[in-house]
This record gives C-alpha cells, sequence and structure tokens, in this order.
C-alpha cells in the first residue's frame, strides 16, 4: 500500500481515504479529526481519484490478507 500511496503523492492515511471514495460499495465515508493537522491531512484524500488498476490490485491484496471489501449481497448483480 505505501508503493500505491507514493504513486499519487499521498500519505498512506490520505490513500487508504481515496480508496474509501473510490470504492463502489461505500456510500458515505465518516472521518474524526481531533487535530486541525489532521483536518488537512484528511483534506488530501480529496480531489483524486486511484485507477481501475491500482484498485484491482489493493482488492488482491486485501484478499491475500482475508479482508472481505465486498461483501456478498452489497452490489447488485
Amino acid at each position: 500500500m505505501k508503493r500505491l500511496a507514493a504513486k499519487y503523492g499521498k500519505s498512506l492515511p490520505q490513500f487508504a481515504l481515496g480508496w474509501t471514495l473510490s470504492n463502489p460499495v461505500v456510500g458515505t465515508a465518516l472521518v474524526g479529526f481531533p487535530t486541525s493537522a489532521e483536518v488537512t491531512e484528511n483534506l488530501g484524500a480529496l480531489g483524486w481519484e486511484i485507477s481501475n488498476d491500482d484498485m484491482t490490485e489493493i482488492d488482491a491484496i486485501l484478499a491475500r490478507h482475508g479482508a472481505v471489501t465486498v461483501p456478498p449481497g452489497w452490489l447488485e448483480d
């Protein structure tokens, strides 16, 4: 993930939020930020998109670790 984040010039938290916003099963991303620095950091997740090829690579990485990114029934066929 660090390599992909670097490819986009993003920190790992920004990249993770970018993935969340790019994920078709996520309708809303709720984030917390106790400091103004974290507000600025989180804003870096806006205004760019992760390519389809990179989304596929992320899904493969997560699958290797047992993460379920699209639970059964969450997307219509």
